[in-house]
Parts: structure tokens; sequence; C-alpha cells
């Protein structure tokens, strides 16, 4: 087997259609919008995108959310261990589109370094959308409102809209908490058989965030629609019971405060809780966007064509590839990461991401690690990060990714050394074969016994013979002076011989072991940063 492995090729491959079943598509445009993504389109693009999802019936139903402040403030909180609402939470990064309802949206996806082009609204999109389905003859359910507001819309887009088709209309009491909680299953089924009958083809669902998206969560697998689309308060602006700022406002995004002025004793209060809210989230991510810049600046970065797997192992039935990132990570670097994982998908592959030479990760790329974090969830890929440092993981916490990743304490060589191995006293061992070079953890309690009943010496001296062999100690409790004679012809050899036995990752009471022994110390002793380089190719 080939100890390096170069960049797998992304185009034209075997599985590439994988990509296209991930939420987090490489490819789809996205900012990480305090780890929400959000989709960088402009209206006739969502528009479009929500036309094409709507006549794919059969798979599974998808959901469309229009982010604003509100919906940030519900489900993430001031706190950075714990998300306010992590079903919620979930539930929007999960989204298939998610469009910027609100200029403080543009104004995050500005502060990580990747501006989206348009505030696309939910009052803007119903009315398009209704336009566009009534055209390509497509059926559309309001499910929501009160006092017969959702009815009132729904005859007022047929109005504007000739040959439109309302599949139906629904305004039922839909609890997300509380004791009426309890009876939400029989609930929910009288309203989704409702909406399953009519065929719709488009779900418009008015009942405000968090509980239209919540709604929608624990019914995804009932309804047989093939979009929903959360709207808020969007049949009210149809109907006209809540007017729209003018143009001019709205271009200014100044809409914000023309409501204020329809409701000041309401919305006064909401606003100003928001937008303190608002600043203390965004405090912190403005600090990494600066510390970011200063970290890039006149830097050189690895390019994706840099990017290298290292086959560490394989079996018949089982293998192993590490890739130890760069310093500094860029979202393009990201991408081409994601792209070369899919490329190769295996339930048998272990493969591990080495976080601990990185000292910072792009924000604009921030929506790629969404991308590893789904497929850690996935059978057919079997994916550890490792040794994420305390900057870094501080980064990923003011931006609100780290909670979605799936990371592992300790760096490659401590997972190489440690998964499958005994651990506290007992002795253990671990080998890798490679093409040119073997590697060996030790650990455990070490003693003349336990090389013995293993033939340890005799395979090391029958290995060493074609090929380098690096002994591990890292994960050794206790080196005894009896291990130490049986180790002492493999302490020496002559520099640039082929077939060396050189060591590594001895602790501080192992080294004193060979020091008190007085048979000599390894002669050869390879550096952390010198190991891996010898087994992934790191530079």
């Amino acid at each position: 087997m080939d100890s390096l492995t170069a960049r797998r090729p992304i185009t034209n491959i075997k599985g590439f259609n994988d990509m296209s079943t991930l939420i987090h598509n490489p490819q789809r445009d996205c900012v990480s919008s305090l780890g929400i993504p959000v989709d960088d389109l402009t209206l006739e693009d969502a528009i479009a995108k929500i036309t094409e999802m709507a006549k794919t019936r059969g798979g599974r139903s998808r959901l469309v959310s229009t982010l604003n402040v509100d919906f940030l403030v519900n489900c993430l909180g001031t706190r950075f261990s714990r998300a306010r609402h992590p079903e919620l939470l979930s539930v929007l990064r999960d989204a298939d589109l998610v469009t910027a309802d609100g200029f403080p949206i543009l104004w995050l996806s500005s502060i990580v370094g990747k501006p989206l082009r348009q505030r696309v609204c939910g009052s803007d999109l119903v009315p398009g959308l209704a336009a566009r389905a009534a055209r390509e003859g497509l059926s559309i359910f309001l499910l929501g409102g009160s006092g017969g507001v959702a009815e009132a819309a729904a005859d007022k887009l047929k109005g504007w809209y000739p040959g439109l088709r309302i599949a139906g209309v629904a305004a039922p009491f839909i609890h997300t908490h509380g004791p009426e909680l309890a009876n939400c299953v029989e609930d929910d089924a009288v309203i989704a058989d409702l909406i399953n009958q009519s065929r719709a083809d488009i779900l418009l669902v008015g009942l405000g965030n968090p509980k239209q998206e919540l709604w929608f969560n624990r019914n995804r697998n009932k309804l047989q629609v093939p979009v929903t689309i959360g709207v808020g308060g969007t049949f009210e602006f149809i109907t006209g019971n809540i007017k729209r700022a003018p143009l001019w406002l709205q271009r200014l995004n100044l809409e914000w405060a023309f409501r204020i002025t329809q409701d000041p004793a309401r919305l006064w209060a909401r606003y100003a809780k928001g937008l303190i809210k608002l600043g203390l989230l965004t405090a912190p991510l403005l600090v990494a966007r600066v510390s970011e810049m200063m970290a890039f600046a006149g830097r050189r970065v690895a390019t994706p064509e840099s990017l290298r797997w290292r086959s560490i192992w394989s079996a018949r039935d089982q293998s192993l590839d590490v890739l130890r990132l760069p310093p500094l990570v860029t979202r393009q670097y990201l991408v081409a990461l994601v792209e070369s994982i899919i490329a190769q998908p295996s339930d048998t592959t272990l493969r591990l991401l080495d976080f601990s030479a990185v000292k910072k990760v792009q924000m604009s790329g921030h929506q790629a690690l969404l991308s590893l974090a789904e497929l850690q969830q996935r059978e057919d890929h079997n994916l550890l990060l490792l040794g994420i440092p305390a900057g870094l993981r501080r980064d990923l916490c003011r931006t609100r990714v780290l909670d979605a990743l799936q990371t592992e304490e300790g760096d490659t060589l401590e997972a190489l050394g440690s998964h499958g191995a005994s651990c506290g006293a007992r002795f253990s061992c671990r080998s890798f074969v490679m093409k040119d070079s073997a590697l060996i953890f030790l650990g455990g309690k070490v003693t003349e016994k336990d090389l013995s009943h293993m033939g340890f010496v005799e395979c090391l001296s029958q290995t060493a013979r074609d090929r380098d062999c690096i002994v591990d100690l890292r994960n050794v409790s206790l080196l005894e002076s009896s291990a130490i004679v049986a180790l002492k012809p493999f302490l020496c050899s002559e520099p640039g011989q082929p077939g060396r036995v050189l060591f590594s990752g001895a602790r501080v009471g192992v080294m004193q072991m060979f020091r008190m022994a007085g048979l000599g110390s390894p002669e050869h002793f390879l550096s952390d940063q010198g190991l891996f380089s010898a087994i992934c190719d790191a530079h």
C-alpha cells in the first residue's frame, strides 16, 4: 500500500452525486450567520429554487426559513456554552433554504467576510412565489393566522394572480410548549391529514417563530407537501392589516422604524430587547473577525491543491486516513476538504482530521464546518476531528459552530496510540505497517515478560530488515528496567542505515527509567513534529 495518497479528484468521480443529498452541500452558496446557514440569493433566485422544490414529489418535505433577528435571539441566547433552544437551532441549521429577512442578517454576513447580495423577506417572497405558482400550475396551502386572516390572504392572492390554485386554508390552535403540548400528536395528525389530502405543492405556515419551525419539525415525516415555508406575519401584510414601509424606507433598510410607528407600545420594547441581544451576539463575532484579519494579513496560506490525505494503515475490511490541517485554513481549502471526503464515501475508513496546528479558520468558510458536522452524522462516513486548540475553540464558540461538531481531545498521534488500546497499567501494543516504515505504539506498564509473550523483539527485528520502525512510547505509564534490557539492541543504529529503529513520544518518567537503567538512551529520538512529518507528510 502506498504510504502517501495524493488529493483525490473532485470531478468525474464515483459517488459524486452523494453531494446532492447533503443539506450543507459545499456547492451551496451560503454564509454561516452565527452558526445558521443563510443562502446568498436574490428574490428571483429564491422563487426559482422553491418552485423547483415544489415540483419534486415523493421525497422528504423540505423547509424554507426566512431568518431575522428574532430567530437568532430565540434559538441562540447569549451564552456560548449552550443554545437557548437547541431544537430550534437544529431545525434552522437543517433547513433546505434560508433567506435573509432583515438588514441585521446582511450586516452579519459582511462581518464574517461574505456579504449577502439581497434581503429576501417573507412579505416579498410570498407574492412573488404566488405569481410563479399561478403560471406553473402549482397549488398553495395557507396554515396559520387568526380571525380569518389566512382566508382573506388567500382571497387577495387569487385576486392578484388569476389562475392561482389555493389547495386549502386552516387556522388551528397549535402548541409548542406547556401542558397542551401533551396532545400534539393527535392534534397534528388531523392537520397533517388535511394538508396531505389537499395535494398542495407549497405550504405557507404563518405561525411566527419559533412555533412554525417547531411544528414543521415534529411533522416533517408526516407531511407529503414537497416544500414548507415559514412566513411569520406575512398574511397580515398581504391583507393590509399591517402596512409595509414605503419603498424608499425599505431600500434604506429602515422598515423596522416604520413598523414601530404602527404599534409603538408593543414594538418599542420588543425591538429594544432584540437590539441589545443582537449586540451581545455580535460583539464576540467582531472580535473574532478582527483577530482573523490580523492572523491572515500578509501571510501565505495553504492552497486547495496542497491538500493531502495520508493512508496510515489498511487491511481488507478497515483503513485509516489522516489529514493534518495547515495553521491558516481558508474557505477554499475547507470546501476542497469536504469534497475530497464526499468523493470517497466509506464506512470502513476512519478519517482523522488533525486541527492541532490550526490557528485560524476563515469565518467565511464556517459553512463548510457545518458540512463536516453533517458528514459525521452519516453512516457512510467515519470522521473524527482531533486536537482543536483552545484559541480556535474560542473562535468557533464565538461564531456558534463548535457545538455542531463532534470533536475529540488530543491530536492524531494520541488517537493512533490510544484507539482500541488498553487504558491504565495494562500493557498494549498497536502497530501500523506502511510502505517504507512501521509505527508501533506501546502503552501501559511494559515489562520484559509482556514483550517476550508477544514475541515483540523478534517481530521488531524482522520488520526492521527492510524499513524503518518507529516505537512510540507516549502511552507508556512505566517502562521497567527488564523491558529496557530487551530493547537494548535497538537503542542505537548507524545514521542513514536502512531498517533503523527509532523512538518517539517518551514522557519524562520513561526517559528517567532509561537513565536509571544505565544501558543508554535511544540515539535517534523523533519529536512529535518529526514523527508526524514521517507519517503524514506534514510541513
